[in-house]
């Protein structure tokens, strides 16, 4: 297990020098950077370290984000996307955009929070009333949860005449974060050290609210604390990155294959998988285009991600099913 991690942080810190180096743009490269040449120095420290620390933070708290999500909700198919988080916080950022026109961007955190919040306290304490919890039913639930406020943001965009503003927001992509536009996701920071200090507690309250009282552990302020953690990092993610589709929903699932269901232990594994896989669809989204055309364009990440992690997502659907 010690040799399998040490792979793996090996390839992470492979992934980080590629990020650095290589994107469309062929004259600044490793080539270049280590030759000091000014432009590509510049180019460097303004855009592809900002870049890639968002692309690190990002993708280690939305992996963290569904894995605590999953154990309040004690549902291995659910997420911050598919619980109606992540359509909160564009629609929070809709209502900012529509009252408050030249609204900074920490207000439009504010709002993408408070709404994130709002909608995710519902979905959760509307599920624990569920008395028949179904492993797929409950994601099915969610994702309706999340087309309703999908829609209503798509019918406040109709009427405002901002189509075109909605249809951005839903666009994941690391490119252009340069300094001064991607400070917001240091928001993920403490959220993401609350979650090591608070992962024994999430795996206890994992097993259910009886189990957790007879442990000492308060139930409601562990699960409201898992739910600020998820709406704070959903909110902070989006607004500067926008969607990356299945991310939180299946790099939880596939380190808990890998090394079981103990969140304390799986945390730190889930932050390094969820930063690889971001990476590596970074860099193919990237240099797809340039590799196979020569053409110096990028493709959003988020059709990658959604590309491969719809596929993955129905492996681990068929794998449930044949294990059921």
């Amino acid at each position: 297990m010690f040799k399998n991690r040490l792979f793996y942080i090996v390839l992470f810190i492979i992934l980080i020098i590629l990020s650095l180096g290589f994107d469309a743009r062929k004259d600044v490269n490793l080539i270049s950077i280590f030759s000091f040449d000014k432009e590509a120095i510049d180019i460097l420290l303004l855009s592809r370290i900002p870049s890639t620390l968002t692309i690190i933070l990002t993708a280690a708290s939305l992996s963290v984000a569904g894995l605590i999500m999953q154990s309040i909700g004690r549902n291995k198919f659910i997420s911050p996307s598919i619980a109606g988080s992540q359509q909160s916080s564009i629609l929070g950022l809709l209502i900012a955009y529509l009252f408050i026109t030249d609204a900074p961007l920490w207000g439009q955190f504010i709002f993408s929070f408070i709404f994130s919040l709002i909608a995710s306290f519902f979905f959760i304490s509307f599920i624990q009333k569920l008395q028949f919890k179904n492993e797929i039913y409950v994601p099915l639930i969610g994702l309706m949860f999340g087309a309703m406020i999908g829609s209503l943001s798509m019918l406040i965009a109709q009427l405002t005449n901002t189509q075109q503003l909605l249809a951005v927001l839903g666009v994941g992509s690391f490119a252009n974060k340069t300094i001064g536009t991607f400070e917001l996701i240091l928001f993920t920071v403490p959220a993401l050290i609350l979650s090591f200090i608070y992962a024994q507690k999430f795996n206890i309250v994992a097993l259910g609210e009886d189990f957790s009282l007879n442990l000492g552990i308060n139930y409601k302020r562990v699960l409201s604390l898992g739910i600020i953690i998820v709406s704070l990092i959903s909110a902070s993610t989006f607004i500067v990155v926008g969607s990356l589709p299945f991310l939180g929903l299946i790099i939880p699932n596939i380190v808990s294959i890998l090394y079981g269901d103990n969140i304390k232990k799986n945390i730190w594994d889930i932050a390094l998988f969820g930063s690889i896989f971001v990476l590596i669809c970074d860099l193919v989204a990237r240099l797809g285009i340039y590799v196979f055309t020569g053409l110096s364009y990028e493709i959003s990440i988020g059709f990658i991600m959604g590309l491969v992690g719809s596929l993955i997502f129905l492996g681990m659907i068929f794998r449930e099913v044949k294990h059921a």
